[in-house]
């Protein structure tokens, strides 16, 4: 109740705000000095930015790059060269209005707004009215606060959109790309740790996504006759992950196949992007994980419900090692439940699967 009443307050007060002091849509620096970018959702959607945040670097060469990412995900910016500096982001009116003294005080020339939370805009605003590039679509509440609105269209490609933004904002063409580069003490850590059977041959199954989006998960019944099929055909060690809303799901799968390694949980972003990146396959529904897949250059089979279409989420890079399977369900119009993607078959995935191993 109280978040909502300060949600409607702020939208308010920012309306009287936008009529006394409108942004103006002067033109835009071609050279910037310093640049702020804001992207402060999910693990994907700060992948889907990672191409835009270079296209703004390469555009901009002399420009301090500076991102303002979700504290709880900061590990994407963190390990995107293009980005000279990394701030958290973070909902509450205190962290906020640190954010908005540092900036006010050393004003961005440029403030690119891409894939992030609601509160954004006003922050955005505040700091430098003036300069704000951002989606027409994805903030349409907020959109009398932008002095640049960029069009664009839903149908296109999820890591297109915000390069066309950054674009507008005179970034360079570059490939639309996501980015994640593993640190070489990374993968050193992760050696370390994991001395046991990290140099053997392993596959990673992601064992599911959030809670709320949890009809895109693939039922934990093929998760365990895959394992069991997998185990008696191939070498490779069976390593689980997702986080602690997938505990349930990864125990239930362990306590079935006790020959599996059970991480979910049990390891940071930094960990599992160094664990993909030697791995020899990622199994995976729509989750952040599948998106550090492709990042990382893992070969992926990918699993999606009809709802998430393939083709506006798989890598757009010719070169991407993946098998994507499509749900097709019978009543589309309906709306999605836990068990609809039990309409993906054991077997198709067993095919996909060794399709990607045959190819290494």
């Amino acid at each position: 109740m109280w978040n909502r009443f300060i949600a409607i307050a702020t939208f308010r007060a920012c309306k009287i705000l936008a009529r006394l002091f409108p942004p103006q849509p002067r033109p835009l620096p071609r050279q910037a000095r310093l640049i702020l970018v804001f992207s402060t959702t999910g693990l994907g959607d700060g992948l889907f930015d990672s191409a835009a945040i270079r296209s703004l670097k390469l555009g901009h060469p002399a420009a301090k790059l500076i991102v303002c990412a979700h504290r709880m995900r900061q590990a994407v910016a963190l390990h995107n060269p293009c980005v000279d500096e990394v701030v958290p982001f973070g909902k509450s009116p205190f962290r906020q209005f640190r954010l908005l003294r540092r900036f006010r005080r050393n004003r961005p020339d440029l403030v690119v707004v891409l894939h992030v939370n609601e509160e954004v805009y006003p922050l955005a605003y505040w700091i430098n009215r003036d300069a704000v590039v951002t989606f027409t679509n994805l903030s349409e509440k907020y959109a009398f606060l932008s002095a640049h609105p960029v069009k664009i269209q839903d149908s296109q490609h999820a890591v297109v959109l915000p390069l066309q933004v950054a674009q507008y904002a005179g970034g360079s063409a570059v490939a639309p790309r996501m980015i994640y580069e593993v640190k070489v003490d990374e993968l050193a850590a992760i050696r370390a740790r994991f001395i046991d059977w990290i140099d053997r041959s392993y596959v990673v199954l992601q064992t599911g996504g959030g809670k709320t989006l949890f009809w895109r998960d693939w039922p934990v019944e093929h998760y365990v006759t895959l394992i069991r099929w997998f185990s008696d055909r191939f070498a490779h060690k069976v390593i689980l992950t997702g986080g602690v809303e997938n505990l349930e799901r990864a125990n239930a799968m362990e306590r079935a196949c006790p020959e599996v390694i059970n991480l979910a949980g049990k390891t940071t972003l930094d960990e599992t992007a160094a664990l993909l990146r030697l791995a020899k396959m990622l199994l995976t529904t729509d989750t952040g994980v599948m998106h550090l897949g492709f990042a990382v250059d893992c070969p992926v089979v990918c699993l999606f419900h009809d709802l998430c279409p393939a083709k506006d989420y798989c890598p757009l890079d010719k070169s991407a090692r993946y098998v994507a399977l499509q749900l097709k369900r019978s009543h589309p119009q309906q709306p999605p439940s836990g068990h609809d993607m039990e309409g993906i078959s054991c077997d198709e995935v067993k095919a996909a699967i060794s399709g990607i191993l045959a190819t290494q």
